[in-house]
């Protein structure tokens, strides 16, 4: 007995394959929403607490001496159709973030110094959750809520090197998410171990002692302007008494 004639089989073949088309999209889709440190294998829980652990080495020696390292909260993970970054109210002016790991590996370091600028010109209180640096170079930081943190170096102090000479190195800020993903895996406990530059000293440019335009030296010139200023008070002490 034919339970469906072969139309009827047809359509319901080729109904079974739409279905599976279009749950696949919507899968893709919410996946490429996901911010770094969220996955489709894996639900973020916004109550959970997680935790960062910087190293700051250079040649694998560690930089500490004082060195001090800070972290501040920029933006919320928000439930969206999947997820993403959502910037707290000090940092709206930076518009919309990245959705995905890739993307904010690429604008990690200009969204991370334009976030740093806008810190310092607000007077926000990143030096406020700064920690020192341990003799390992590795600085914790505790009971942190689920989001993207802006982490910069707050305090820079010479280090001792193996070799007995005293060196300074910054670490330029970056943007971490709490939590990260790994393979689909959630890590709320973080670590990272980013790479230190040396540090260069601002230095003003000297000033110059010639005239740029005719390499003049200046104090002639000031000179020859008291003396001018000079007849011009006694022409008019002159005129005012004939």
């Amino acid at each position: 007995m034919r339970l469906f004639g072969t139309t009827g089989l047809r359509r319901k073949i080729t109904g079974l394959l739409k279905g599976t088309l279009i749950l696949t999209a919507c899968l893709s889709m919410s996946a490429g929403m996901f911010p770094a440190g969220a996955s489709a294998a894996e639900t973020i829980d916004l109550t959970r607490r997680g935790s960062l652990s910087i190293t700051f080495t250079s040649n694998g020696e560690p930089i500490s001496d004082g060195n001090e390292v800070g972290i501040y909260r920029v933006a919320d993970i928000v439930v969206d159709n999947g997820y993403k970054f959502v910037p707290t109210g000090d940092f709206a002016s930076v518009g919309n973030l990245p959705t995905t790991s890739a993307e904010l590996d690429q604008e990690n370091r200009d969204l991370a110094e334009k976030m740093e600028r806008i810190i310092k010109s607000q007077g926000l209180p990143l030096y406020e959750s700064s920690q020192k640096l341990d003799e390992n170079g590795t600085v914790v930081f505790t009971d942190l809520e689920p989001g993207l943190y802006l982490v910069a170096h707050t305090k820079v102090v010479e280090i001792t090197k193996k070799d007995k000479t005293r060196e300074k190195y910054t670490l330029n800020p970056f943007l971490v998410s709490i939590p990260q993903n790994d393979n689909g895996k959630l890590i709320y406990d973080v670590t990272t171990k980013p790479k230190a530059s040396p540090y260069k000293e601002m230095v003003p440019p000297d000033k110059p002692r010639r005239i740029p335009q005719t390499g003049q030296l200046w104090w002639p010139a000031i000179a020859l302007g008291a003396a001018g200023t000079v007849f011009v008070v006694l022409g008019l002490l002159r005129k005012a008494r004939s």
